[in-house]
């Protein structure tokens, strides 16, 4: 039994692991320059241009040219003018989450759900979150939430074992 347990332990960090890095690579590439972030959203409405930063930032960050904590800062100042802002706080949390930060991504994936509790994605890397930092109960408390919400979600499989 014990053997299990700890396979089961070890697979649970991998598969978080896999499961960030997949939605970052997923997410959307744009131009690198952090000098486009600025000129993009000067074109745009401020929503858009909210948008277009946060992007032009992630784009930035994907692309390992440049200085990471530039595009974060950028990404945070959409945050300073819209605390609100759906794509800057999943786009946080997402980077806190893939860079072993899962307090501030509880933090955040909270956050997205208050503004928008339809992100499927935000539940689980909550509920990723809440395991790795060693709260099953928090987790499974997200999964069943998850479950309840979307059956046949995306994610459905997956959160199935940490309601387990």
């Amino acid at each position: 039994m014990t053997g299990f347990v700890q396979k089961r332990s070890i697979f649970i960090p991998f598969l978080a692991l896999a499961i960030g890095a997949f939605l970052l690579y997923k997410l959307p590439r744009y131009p690198k320059s952090a000098d486009n972030i600025q000129a993009a959203s000067a074109a745009e409405s401020e929503l858009d241009s909210l948008d277009v930063i946060v992007d032009k930032a992630l784009q930035g960050i994907q692309s390992g040219q440049g200085n990471p904590m530039e595009y974060i800062m950028a990404i945070r100042e959409v945050l300073a003018k819209n605390p609100d802002h759906l794509k800057a706080n999943f786009t946080l949390g997402a980077l806190s989450y893939s860079t072993g930060q899962y307090e501030r991504a509880v933090e955040r994936m909270k956050r997205v759900l208050e503004i928008s509790p339809e992100t499927e994605e935000a539940y689980k890397l909550l509920a990723d979150s809440y395991s790795q930092l060693a709260f099953p109960d928090s987790a499974a408390q997200i999964a069943a939430k998850y479950l309840s919400k979307f059956p046949n979600g995306q994610f459905a499989d997956e959160l199935k074992v940490l309601t387990r």
